[in-house]
């Protein structure tokens, strides 16, 4: 299971602090393994590393873990500018998503444009990926949007 929380300092001062970073509490809640769920305080239980690219940072960053004291579950706590099961900043997806469905000329020209722009390496098929994961994942958006702006006008299902 991944949480996010909010790096208020920012990225470059989260990657220079690494393990030393003020990361949150462990929590005291319920498991979220179904043959546990009892209500207990997490442990830390060490770090792990994952791959993140944006413009400003390429490389390795680190990723705080906690562990239940009864079944051993763990769960991680991702900072706000990653996603869960990406590597590429969210910004970058979400721009290059936009730029798919709004394009003037091919996908490899768009491509090309916006990984000079961004110095970002995306491909063709990592493209499609997150356009394949956007879709699905829609509704959630959309459910999400209208819980944070109240009386949002969404556009009618066109994808």
């Amino acid at each position: 299971m991944q949480y996010i929380f909010n790096v208020h300092e920012g990225i470059h001062e989260y990657i220079k602090l690494g393990r030393n970073y003020p990361f949150p509490p462990p929590p005291t809640k319920r498991c979220h393994n179904p043959k546990c769920n009892k209500l207990v305080s997490f442990r830390k239980h060490g770090f792990y590393e994952r791959y993140y690219y944006s413009k400003e940072y390429k490389g390795k960053i680190v990723i705080r873990r906690y562990i239940c004291p009864l079944c051993g579950c763990t769960i991680s706590y991702i900072p706000n500018f990653c996603l869960p099961g990406f590597i590429n900043a969210v910004n970058h997806i979400f721009e290059y998503i936009y730029n798919l469905f709004y394009r003037k000329g091919s996908i490899n020209s768009v491509i090309k444009q916006l990984n000079l722009k961004n110095n970002v390496q995306f491909s063709r098929q990592i493209l499609y990926y997150y356009r394949k994961k956007f879709i699905k994942n829609l509704n959630t958006i959309q459910n999400g949007l209208r819980q944070i702006i109240h009386k949002v006008k969404l556009p009618d299902e066109t994808l």
